[in-house]
C-alpha cells in the first residue's frame, strides 16, 4: 500500500496568517518571471561581448516571449484538473533550473535554450499565482490581494531595464539570471511547506486535451513571430508575414472545432459566451497593446531624446514604478470595500488615455519635472486597472474552471502586449526615418535606427561612418544627429497619440462591461456549492433516464 499525498476536494480554510505567507510566496514567484522578461535588455552589449552570435540575440527575448505565452492556457487548465499547489512548485523549479543555465551558458544558443525553458517556467507562474489567490479568497476579498499582486508584477514589469543594467555594471551579466537562485529557493519553500494541496472532485478520470494544446501552440507561436519579425526581418505585407498569419489562422480554427468536441477542453468556449468573460478579454487586448506598446518608449524618450545616461533613467522612471503599486493597491482595496468596479476601470483608462496625449507633447525641451509628472499620470491609470478584471472574471465564471479562465485573461493582455509593441514600435521607426530624411536631406544614410542614439560608443562609431560617407555639402554630423533627435522626439509623440486612441477604445468595452455582485462566500463554500448543483443535476438526470 502507497502513501498518497493528502488531496483536499476543494479549497482548505486556513488561517489569515497562513494564507498571507502562501500569498508572500507566490508573490516572489512572479516577480522573478515577470522581472525576467524586460531585465535582460540592458546587459545586451556584455552578453554578446561575452558569448558573441549577435545574429542570434533577438532570440534571447522571442523564445521567452513564445514559451511562457503558449504555456498560459495550458497552465491554467492544469491547475484546475491537477490542484495548483504541484503545479507551482513544478514551475518554480523548472523556471530556477532555467535561470542558472542561463546564467552559466557558454554560448548564445545554450542562453536561448535557457531563456525557452525560463518561459516556460513564467507562464506557469503567472498563471498559477493569480489562480492561488482565487482558491484562498472570496471574490469580494480578492480585490486587495490582487492589489498588491499587480503592483508586484508592474514594478517588476518596469523596474527589469534599471536592475539588468545596475546588476551589469556592478557585477557581470550572468547574475541577472543567477540571482534567482536563492529568491526561487524561498518561493519553493513557502509553498511546499505552506499551501493545501487542493483539487475540485471529478467525475471520471482527468483527460488532457493533448490535440488542443498542439494546435494552440500551432496558432499562437507563428502569429507572435509575424509580430515580432514584421516590419524589421520581413515587410508587414511580405510573404513570409503573411504567411504566418494565414498557418495561424487555420491552426487556431483548427482549435476551435477540437475544443467544441473534446469532452475536457483546454480552453472551454463556452468561456466565450459569457459575456464578462468575452468583454474582459477584449479589454485587456485593447490597454495591453496601448499601454505596454507605449511603456517600452519611454526608455528611448530618455536616453534618446533627453539625452540622459541608462542609469539616469532609471533613476527618472523610478516615480513612474512607485505609482503603480500605489494605484493598485488603493484600486483593489476600493474594489474589496465597495464590491464595486466599474467606476473604477473607466476611471483608470480615462485616467491612462489622458496621460498618454499629455506625454505625446514632450519633446527635447521638456523638462525633467515636467516628464515624470505625465510618465506618473499614465501609470497612475494603469495601476488602477491591474487588479481589476482577475477579479470580475474570477467571480462571473464557475469555480472549476477558474484556474483556466484566470489564465485566458492574461493571455490575452500578453498578446495584446505583444501586438501593442510590434506595431507600436514600427509605427515610431517608419516615423523616425521619414522625419530623418526630410530634415536632414543630403545627408548618408548611416542613422536608420532611434535605438543607435541610445549608447554613446555607437554614436561615436556613427560619427566616424558618416564623415567617411559624406561627400562635399553635407550637414554636419552634429546637425545629422540634433535633428535625429527631433526626428525621435515627433516619432514617439505621435505613437503616443495612437496608444491613447487604442486604449480610449477599451472605454467603450469597459462601459458595456456587466457590473456582478462580488461574491462574500469563502472559495470552499463556492466550490461546495458547485458540487451540490452538479450532484443534483446528476441525480435528476437519472431520473429522467
Amino acid at each position: 500500500m502507497t502513501n498518497q499525498p493528502s488531496v483536499s476536494a476543494a479549497p482548505l480554510e486556513i488561517d489569515a496568517r497562513a494564507r498571507r505567507l502562501i500569498v508572500v510566496g507566490a508573490m516572489l514567484a512572479l516577480f522573478l518571471a515577470a522581472i525576467d522578461a524586460t531585465i535582460v535588455g540592458t546587459a545586451v552589449p556584455s552578453i554578446v561581448g561575452d558569448l558573441g552570435g549577435i545574429d542570434l540575440l533577438a532570440w534571447v527575448f522571442t523564445a521567452y516571449l513564445l514559451t511562457s505565452t503558449v504555456t498560459l492556457p495550458l497552465a491554467g487548465k492544469f491547475g484546475d484538473l491537477f490542484g495548483r499547489k504541484p503545479l507551482f512548485l513544478i514551475a518554480v523549479v523548472i523556471f530556477v533550473i532555467a535561470s542558472v543555465a542561463a546564467g552559466l551558458a557558454p554560448s548564445m544558443e545554450a542562453l536561448i535554450g535557457g531563456r525557452a525553458l525560463q518561459g516556460i517556467g513564467a507562464g506557469l507562474i503567472f498563471a498559477t499565482t493569480m489562480a492561488v489567490i482565487a482558491d484562498l479568497y472570496s471574490p469580494l476579498e480578492r480585490g486587495r490581494v490582487q492589489g498588491a499582486v499587480a503592483g508586484v508584477f508592474g514594478i517588476a514589469s518596469v523596474i527589469g531595464p534599471t536592475l539588468g543594467g545596475w546588476i551589469t555594471d556592478v557585477s557581470t551579466w550572468r547574475w541577472i539570471f543567477l540571482i534567482n537562485l536563492p529568491i526561487g529557493v524561498v518561493a519553493f519553500a513557502a509553498i511546499l511547506v505552506l499551501m493545501p494541496w487542493t483539487r475540485l472532485p471529478r467525475a471520471g478520470e482527468a483527460k488532457i486535451d493533448f490535440a488542443g494544446a498542439i494546435l494552440l501552440s500551432a496558432a499562437v507561436v507563428p502569429f507572435l513571430l509575424a509580430m515580432v519579425w514584421g516590419g524589421d526581418r520581413y515587410e508587414w505585407l511580405g510573404p513570409e508575414t503573411l504567411g504566418l498569419v494565414a498557418f495561424s489562422m487555420v491552426a487556431l480554427a483548427g482549435f476551435v472545432a477540437v475544443e467544441a468536441r473534446v469532452p475536457e477542453p483546454l480552453v472551454p468556449l463556452f468561456l466565450f459566451r459569457n459575456r464578462v468573460f468575452a468583454v474582459s478579454a477584449v479589454l485587456l487586448l485593447l490597454t495591453g497593446a496601448g499601454m505596454f506598446g507605449s511603456l517600452t518608449l519611454i526608455p528611448l524618450y530618455l536616453q534618446g531624446v533627453a539625452g540622459v545616461s541608462a542609469r539616469l533613467s532609471g533613476t527618472l522612471m523610478t516615480p513612474m514604478m512607485i505609482a503603480v503599486p500605489i494605484a493598485a493597491a488603493f484600486s483593489g482595496q476600493m474594489m474589496s470595500r465597495t464590491g464595486r468596479y466599474k467606476y473604477l476601470l473607466i476611471a483608470g483608462i480615462v485616467v491612462m488615455s489622458a496621460g498618454m496625449l499629455s506625454f505625446a507633447t514632450v519633446d527635447e525641451t521638456t523638462g525633467r519635472v515636467e516628464a515624470i509628472a505625465r510618465m506618473i499620470v499614465m501609470t497612475l491609470g494603469l495601476g488602477v486597472t491591474l487588479p481589476l478584471l482577475q477579479v470580475v472574471v474570477q467571480n462571473a465564471v464557475p469555480f472549476s474552471v477558474v484556474g483556466v479562465a484566470t489564465a485566458s485573461v492574461q493571455f490575452f493582455r500578453q498578446i495584446g502586449g505583444t501586438l501593442g509593441v510590434a506595431v507600436l514600435t514600427g509605427i515610431m521607426v517608419g516615423r523616425f526615418r521619414e522625419g530623418l530624411s526630410e530634415v536632414a536631406s543630403g545627408a548618408p544614410a548611416v542613422l536608420n535606427n532611434p535605438s543607435a542614439l541610445l549608447n554613446e560608443n555607437e554614436v561615436a562609431g556613427l560619427q566616424q561612418r558618416y564623415e567617411a560617407a559624406a561627400a562635399a555639402g553635407a550637414p554636419a554630423f552634429e546637425t545629422v544627429l540634433a535633428a535625429a533627435r527631433v526626428s525621435l522626439s515627433e516619432a514617439i509623440a505621435v505613437v503616443f497619440v495612437v496608444a491613447a486612441a487604442i486604449v480610449a477604445c477599451s472605454l467603450v468595452a469597459a462601459i458595456v462591461l456587466p457590473e456582478l455582485e462580488l461574491e462574500s462566500a469563502s472559495p470552499a463554500e463556492l466550490a461546495r456549492r458547485e458540487a451540490a448543483a452538479d450532484a443534483a443535476v446528476g441525480d435528476e438526470g437519472g431520473q429522467h433516464a
